[in-house]
């Protein structure tokens, strides 16, 4: 446990203290404060603040463009950096459990990722504080499915990062494997048969946006998101094992 302890902090502080990091977070802020800017101009959301947290929380252009590829380039340094800098085998030797390493990391990522919904937010929070009636239920359940979702490709994007030291091809595969996971169900939904069944169970807008978003807390949508999230947290277990007999 103290070991465990001891490199979760390093993950956490090592997180704090990147500037790459800071540069994400940066542009992070800049890019949802533009989106709620035009959001909230449009005469629609005016009309009817409810339809705030499906555009900034459900499926709207923060999760299909920028929420996949945020969460595997945080997560680049976590194995892939240390790979390439040479740091990664003596941890793996060191007297800790491989899926300690794994949790450490993991959860350093997901607690520093609630900095970047956190800013999001801080956005209804100022609508708020100038008097504006918001729907609280939909604004912390959608918050709640974004950051399940968040979680899931930061678990996504570790495993990508366990595989070698190439750190655009850690970025890249765990960003591609993120926009799988969003636009091969959207491509199928519509489909009869067993193929638009999978493709509906495992549509993650649609969980987003009829379900968090929307103030419904659906308990197969918190089944998926954290068994997927924790599947991928054992294939990155299982990577760093085999790195004993395959490189």
């Amino acid at each position: 446990m103290n070991a465990f302890l001891a490199l979760w902090r390093r993950e956490a502080f090592g997180l704090l203290v990147s500037p790459f990091v800071f540069v994400l977070l940066g542009v992070w802020y800049l890019l949802n404060g533009m989106l709620f800017s035009i959001t909230v101009e449009s005469q629609a959301v005016q009309n009817d603040l409810s339809l705030l947290p499906p555009y900034l929380l459900g499926s709207g252009m923060l999760v299909w463009l920028l929420l996949p590829a945020f969460p595997a380039l945080l997560c680049i340094r976590l194995f892939a950096e240390e790979h390439r800098v040479g740091t990664l085998e003596p941890l793996l030797t060191a007297p800790i459990r491989d899926s300690a390493v794994v949790l450490a990391k993991y959860l350093a990522a997901c607690i520093f990722f609630l900095i970047f919904w956190g800013g999001v937010l801080l956005l209804f929070l100022v609508l708020y504080w100038h008097d504006a009636s918001m729907d609280w239920a939909r604004i912390w359940g959608g918050f709640l499915g974004a950051i399940l979702v968040s979680f899931l490709f930061l678990a996504t994007g570790l495993w990508a990062s366990s595989w070698g030291s190439n750190l655009v091809l850690a970025a890249g595969g765990g960003a591609a494997l993120n926009y799988i996971f969003l636009f091969v169900p959207a491509l199928f939904e519509h489909e009869e048969g067993f193929v638009g069944d999978l493709a509906r169970l495992s549509h993650l807008p649609n969980f987003l946006d009829r379900g968090f978003s929307a103030g419904l807390i659906d308990s197969y949508a918190l089944v998926y998101l954290l068994g997927m999230s924790a599947l991928f947290l054992f294939l990155t277990w299982v990577r760093l094992v085999s790195r004993r007999w395959v490189p």
